[in-house]
């Protein structure tokens, strides 16, 4: 007889880090811990490294603060937060009996702190790469500082602790510049070997009542499936015991690991990898937003490198434009029940654990599929522009660059880790007509559009005049630039909205500097006060020399970005096969392989002399 509440509530840790409560069921880990130890009575300050999914958090939280009799441990976990300066001091303060109204400095609160308790302070800095991969120098700069002069107080009992991913080691050389040998005691916490998990395995299950003890064989027989290379990464272990546990038959009142579910289970190639696929498809299968939805849900919670980015409750909606409230308050309600979104503290979340960051860092979300071209576009008066670029009413004739207008239509409504696009390449590869006869009649089908050339002529206008004139005043809610581009309709609602600056380098080339800088603070202005709208750049390579001072107010100018490259031998194959069609000559082979031979040149077309042939042609065959 299968027992309900035996399913549904599993005694594994699954992502979740040991802590101080779980020491009669955290082993394997015996020398670390020794070693752990016996460093906090060498030295002040203490590094605690490894490669993500080691169990860093759990050995300092659990096995070193296990050491210690409670009135000799008074522990601080301290995350980034968005600031680590104010989350340490939100920390000593949260501890205090009575906390001073007035700013004091970390050191003399730490102080108070010691005479509260009388205990020895430990300061432990979980998840310490945030700090670089997320705060400003100003803010590592201050820290330093902070911790230096903690560390150099012989009357206050404090120690550090830092754990931290060792890919990030390098950037300790700040600390390391201001204090010679700061970090001489140091461990590295290696991926668990078998044995190791074996025994976690065995004396895990001695210590759980529901569960019945595991045999040396069914624990050897889950080990191999979660080793890699000869160790084990502990979020796998962990992910597979908790789905072991709700898989396993009960026998006598207990769950039973046994060969056949352990067989059955242990077919999944990555199990983190299938847990999160499983959860998706359980969102898919409840919410008409499907997997793509989901996916740019929680890659919002991922950093540019990959690794957890906690999120306050009220930014998130700033990362998913176009998202309505009650989706990211269903989907924030879903993730957090399956374990994949965990709340903290001040009313943040994040991802579980690093090892799901990773995941999703590769997972591509398409939730937004590129629509056919409208019917009734405009009609044109012969099968190319001249010298100038397709516009949307060509864009049924406009062919070669179908793969370039998808996936710019993609980083655009799908890719959602930056709100700016920018599309770039030489003279003459036509990226105003993949813009304004590719990209621009399929988006303005699903989003409002504005397509904005950057002429020099908009000076003229009253709305653009102010935008070049002046920048927004610090907490301007009227947006100058969305009114500019929208007039009255601009709203400010949670519809997407994409605007295009073509022809960016005419901007650079007859603005002055401080009307350039102008324009930048609107632009930056837009970003923070319009979440829902995406802004897509487009400018000749020649002109990227301007690009710095401009992401300098814009930091996200360059994260997502497409090179425009010269148009190669197949597509313009492509091309002139649509144009000869159009003008009733597609049977003329013989015509067709003189113009790719006069317009191709090593491998590459001159679109330019490609247009002026064919209007030739036409003059010809209307004559």
């Amino acid at each position: 007889m299968r027992s309900v509440m035996l399913d549904k509530q599993s005694p594994f840790k699954f992502l979740s880090p040991y802590t101080r409560k779980d020491t009669d069921i955290f082993f394997g880990r015996e020398d670390e811990v020794n070693q752990l130890y016996e460093f906090v009575f060498q030295s002040r300050i203490l590094l605690v490294y490894g490669q993500s999914g080691t169990g860093k958090t759990s050995l300092i939280q659990c096995g070193l603060a296990g050491r210690f009799r409670e009135s000799d441990w008074l522990d601080l976990y301290i995350r980034h937060n968005g600031d680590i300066n104010a989350s340490l001091k939100q920390a000593i303060r949260s501890k205090l009996e009575a906390p001073p109204q007035e700013e004091v400095p970390p050191v003399k609160l730490l102080f108070s702190l010691y005479l509260d308790y009388l205990r020895p302070i430990y300061l432990i800095f979980d998840q310490f790469e945030e700090l670089f991969i997320l705060g400003s120098e100003e803010e590592q700069k201050t820290f330093i500082a902070t911790i230096l002069e903690v560390i150099k107080v012989s009357a206050l009992p404090c120690k550090v602790i830092f754990a931290i991913r060792e890919e990030y080691l390098a950037y300790l050389y700040a600390f390391e510049k201001e204090a010679d040998s700061l970090f001489s005691k140091r461990l590295r916490v290696e991926p668990m070997s078998q044995a190791n998990a074996r025994k976690v395995i065995i004396e895990t299950s001695r210590k759980i009542p529901q569960l019945a003890t595991v045999s040396e064989d069914i624990a050897a027989a889950i080990v191999e499936a979660v080793a890699e290379q000869g160790r084990v990464r502990l979020p796998y272990l962990q992910v597979f015991l908790d789905h072991l546990y709700r898989e396993a038959p009960v026998e006598a009142g207990r769950k039973v690991f046994d060969a056949a579910t352990v067989a059955r289970i242990g077919q999944l190639e990555d199990v983190l990898a299938t847990f999160l696929g499983r959860q998706l498809q359980e969102f898919e299968s409840r919410d008409k937003g499907g997997r793509g939805q989901a996916i740019n849900f929680l890659k919002a919670f991922v950093t540019q490198k990959g690794t957890r980015r906690p999120l306050p409750r009220r930014e998130i909606p700033r990362f998913l434009p176009g998202y309505s409230e009650a989706e990211v308050n269903r989907m924030i309600e879903f993730f957090e029940d399956r374990r994949i979104l965990h709340p903290m503290e001040n009313n943040q979340y994040e991802l579980a654990h690093d090892s799901l960051a990773a995941h999703l860092f590769k997972m591509e979300a398409r939730t937004v599929e590129i629509p056919a071209l409208p019917a009734g576009l405009q009609a044109y008066d012969g099968p190319t522009p001249g010298l100038g670029p397709y516009r949307a009413g060509q864009a049924s004739i406009f062919w070669g660059r179908e793969k370039e207008t998808e996936e710019l239509f993609d980083l655009m409504a799908n890719k959602l880790q930056s709100s700016t696009t920018l599309l770039y390449g030489p003279t003459g590869v036509g990226k105003s007509s993949v813009v304004q006869a590719g990209l621009l009649p399929r988006l303005q089908q699903l989003f409002g559009c504005r397509l904005v050339v950057c002429r020099p002529a908009l000076q003229q206008e009253p709305a653009w005049a102010g935008i070049f004139g002046r920048p927004p005043s610090p907490g301007q809610a009227e947006n100058l630039l969305s009114r500019a581009c929208f007039g009255e309709t601009e709203a400010e609602d949670a519809s997407r909205r994409f605007i295009i600056f073509d022809q960016l380098e005419e901007f650079f080339v007859h603005l002055e500097p401080s009307q350039l800088e102008s324009f930048y603070r609107h632009i930056a202005h837009l970003l923070a006060t319009r979440p829902a709208y995406g802004l897509l750049f487009v400018a000749r390579e020649e002109f990227f020399s301007y690009l710095p001072a401009f992401q300098a107010v814009v930091p996200e100018l360059l994260e997502k970005q497409l090179r425009l490259e010269p148009l190669g031998e197949a597509a313009a194959g492509r091309v002139v096969a649509g144009l000869l069609d159009y003008l009733g000559l597609m049977d003329d082979q013989a015509l067709r392989e003189q113009i790719l031979q006069r317009t191709l040149h090593e491998g590459e077309a001159n679109l330019s002399l490609l247009q002026a042939l064919f209007n030739r042609i036409q003059a010809l065959e209307e004559a």
